[in-house]
């Protein structure tokens, strides 16, 4: 009886001592991370692949150990936190993303108005604070206005008020955003969907390393689909409003959410976002209209069909095309959805479409893709967060100016994207073979 106690949180579930294994080698190697991370050339692209490449190895092990039962979640609960609180003492590491998070929250906090102006308006100011200084002259792309929402905003100040040009207060805001998000879907997930959603290495480098905001927006948008599911139609319409004040992105699963609530839902929407842009409306902003204006008309990192597109007729062509086309595949989810009105919402392919017909693809945005493949695992979504992080391989990060800045080795893209198109064959395979058998 005492034996049978000891392992019945392991039932349906990986034994205890692989769980412990695989965690403990994962968080070596985030250990290893943290440190490069502060030394004086910091981590390398060298050091971060490795180190990520041993995360998903040992998420691997666990899962191949795994089944779909839903006990053993008190072992991979403790290890993820422990992996995100090692992560919560690294430096950025290949990216310098948080110097604009600390400007944006230094200039709300002064002048009420962070989209007010770009950076770079801001060169040879000698009345900013010698810290801030600092941040401003490592900010990237500083002639463009910020991209970040007025919900992502308030977090940026409020981290801002509680220790000014330090990166902690933000990595506890989204260190809470992460823990919200594992409360709200743990009940809902199997063993292999829990395992994923907590060791998500993708999730730990760009939110625990790089603070990358986007799990606040995440979190809001699961807010709103699990008020959806508790009935709750107000509620689900004010967190998806906040969601899409935080990131826009948000914007794509608001008919999934809000579909057959009612007119209140809606309204409670618009409300709450609307609340969120209003005060910076009112001082004759365009909020992060401007910025990602920018962004969608002149940038291009890490794309696919897009780049094709672009290579074969010309950047401005290829970028409505590819509007066009994912419209049209969005719509064509939206209908089929509608018919079976599925839970959760089809977010894989949401997200999966626009990271493939989008200019820009950056690492961070594939987490869009986390929560929804944890909750339906496939090889295909499991690849894009795992390939996804090759893209760090730039000229910058080679150390080979030929390539520019941003751009990739010819090599890169074709593995990276050729990785996703095998595990697409895998799921497309099994799915036949699984028809057969009914």
């Amino acid at each position: 009886m005492e034996a049978s106690n000891r392992h019945d949180d392991n039932e349906g579930g990986p034994p205890a001592w692989r769980l412990h294994g695989a965690g403990a080698v994962a968080a070596g190697a985030w250990l290893i991370l943290v440190w490069r991370s502060h030394t004086a050339g910091g981590a390398t692209l060298g050091w971060m692949l490795g180190v990520v490449a041993v995360a998903w190895a040992s998420l691997a092990f666990a899962w191949c150990a795994s089944d779909s039962g839903g006990r053993g979640g008190r072992v991979v609960a403790v290890w993820a936190l422990g992996f995100r609180l090692v992560a919560f003492f690294a430096q950025p590491v290949l990216e310098d993303d948080h110097h604009r998070f600390l400007w944006d929250g230094h200039r709300f906090a002064v002048t009420g108005n962070p989209y007010a102006e770009p950076p770079q308006a801001r060169f040879g100011d000698e009345s900013i604070a010698p810290e801030f200084r600092a941040v401003l002259d490592r900010i990237n792309h500083p002639d463009v206005a910020t991209v970040y929402g007025p919900a992502t905003q308030w977090a940026f100040r409020a981290a801002h008020a509680v220790a000014p040009a330090q990166l902690w207060p933000w990595k506890l805001i989204l260190l809470g955003a992460e823990l919200a998000l594992g409360v709200l879907l743990w009940p809902v997930l199997g063993a292999r969907g829990r395992l994923l959603l907590a060791w998500c290495p993708l999730a730990i480098f760009e939110t625990g390393f790089n603070a990358h905001p986007d799990a606040l927006a995440i979190a809001l948008a699961v807010v709103a689909w699990r008020n959806r599911e508790r009935g709750w139609g107000v509620a689900a319409g004010v967190a998806l409003g906040a969601a899409i004040a935080a990131k826009v992105f948000a914007v794509l699963l608001a008919p999934f959410i809000l579909w057959r609530l009612g007119a209140r839902a809606w309204i409670a929407a618009v409300g709450a976002g609307l609340a969120c842009y209003a005060p910076f409306w009112l001082r004759g902003s365009g909020a992060d209209l401007a910025g990602l204006r920018a962004m969608a008309g002149e940038w291009e990192f890490n794309s696919s069909v897009y780049a094709l597109a672009a290579a074969a007729t010309s950047p401005p062509i290829a970028r409505g095309v590819c509007a066009v086309a994912f419209g049209a595949i969005w719509a064509g989810l939206f209908l089929r959805w509608r018919r079976t009105f599925a839970q959760p919402p089809p977010g894989t392919w949401i997200y999966g479409a626009f990271l493939l017909l989008s200019a820009t693809a950056n690492p961070w945005y594939a987490l869009w893709l986390w929560p929804f493949v944890a909750l339906r695992p496939s090889a295909t979504g499991v690849a894009v967060l795992a390939a996804v992080s090759l893209s760090y391989a730039t000229g910058l990060n080679l150390g080979d100016p030929s390539l520019g800045n941003f751009g990739h080795p010819a090599w890169l893209r074709p593995v990276e994207f050729g990785a996703i198109m095998i595990a697409a064959g895998w799921d497309w395979r099994s799915a036949k073979k699984a028809a057969r058998e009914m």
